[in-house]
């Protein structure tokens, strides 16, 4: 018997004819699903972002000679030139790494779904928006670069409005998640702002000479904040102003909890703050909860907490009162 004529081959030539046939149906319907979705709605991938650094003078650079200056490519561009100039998924500032990719980089970005990583060590003068509107948004700085989202930068316009600003805001969905890992924030009114209903990671950040607050978590929001530095809230010099020397905080706390957020707060450090180093505002008292957390030179350490004030902090507070006057009148 021929095998063409054998009905167990005619089978299998159906077989493979009908598993052709759903192959290229599937390529066709995912081919027309990339067309006409959005570009990198569905993309959670991770999205680089070089460094920069400063020219002559006050000029924050674009060109570079290929390979120095935080550029990561070695394409020459960073900054704001790194942000459209191809598809390769590597920017130069925040925002746009966050963002959908426009120009030539348009579809690349994270689009508010994935990882953007910051690969070498920069000075980003950007208030940071996290919004997780179509996934959960991982912000960090790779092992060993500083990066730093800085209200202060010399050269680059608009620090006056940054200085009035948060440096990070995160206004997420519940059913996301928002982690901002390795980041240093400072010279803001807030370094990190945190409202709505996002639910947040801060880990192994550093948040330095914020004016207002240093982390600030309000309405329904629910933050870990873990291995993090809280620094000198309350205590900033530029741009014309001098916080408290000249002008006063409103209110210098390093960290505080408002409405109905809660959180944890563990491994932490929170030191010289020019109000309250923990403020709990919460209407729960009990939903904000500290592990071994140190706490140093604030006024008072700890606020809101069930207890009240530690009766060590308010005579400590009362004796620099002390002091100060003392100074003044020699």
């Amino acid at each position: 018997m021929k095998p063409s004529n054998s009905p167990v081959f005619w089978d299998e030539r159906k077989i493979n004819m009908r598993v052709r046939i759903l192959l290229l149906t599937l390529t066709a319907i995912f081919g027309l699903a990339a067309v006409l979705l959005p570009g990198g709605v569905e993309a959670n991938h991770p999205v680089l972002v070089e460094g920069n650094c400063f020219g002559p003078g006050m000029a924050q650079r674009t060109m570079v000679t290929p390979g120095t200056c935080g550029d990561y490519d070695g394409d020459g561009r960073i900054g704001t030139a790194e942000d459209t100039d191809e598809a390769d998924r590597v920017f130069g500032t925040i925002n746009a790494a966050l963002g959908p990719g426009t120009g030539a980089a348009a579809g690349t970005g994270a689009n508010q779904n994935g990882r953007v990583i910051i690969v070498a060590s920069g000075s980003f003068a950007e208030v940071v928006n996290i919004t997780g509107a179509n996934g959960n948004v991982q912000l960090e700085g790779a092992p060993g670069v500083d990066a730093n989202i800085d209200a202060i930068v010399q050269g680059v316009a608009g620090g006056a409005a940054r200085q009035a600003a948060p440096g990070i805001i995160v206004n997420a969905p519940q059913n996301r998640h928002v982690t901002i890992r390795n980041i240093v924030s400072r010279n803001w009114a807030v370094g990190i702002q945190v409202v709505g209903q996002s639910h947040v990671l801060i880990d192994s950040c550093r948040i330095e000479n914020n004016v207002n607050h240093g982390v600030l978590v309000q309405d329904d929001a629910r933050v870990k904040i873990n291995e993090t530095d809280v620094t000198a809230t309350g205590f900033r010099v530029g741009g014309g102003t001098d916080f408290p020397a000249a002008n006063l905080p409103s209110p210098g706390v390093g960290i505080e909890y408002q409405g109905n957020s809660s959180g944890l707060v563990c491994n932490t450090c929170v030191s010289r703050s020019f109000g309250a180093g923990i403020k709990n505002s919460t209407e729960r008292k009990r939903k904000l909860a500290l592990k071994d957390v140190c706490l140093f030179d604030n006024r008072p350490n700890r606020d809101g907490f069930a207890g009240g004030r530690d009766r060590d902090e308010d005579r400590d507070r009362d004796e620099d009162r002390d002091r100060d006057e003392d100074r003044d009148r020699d």
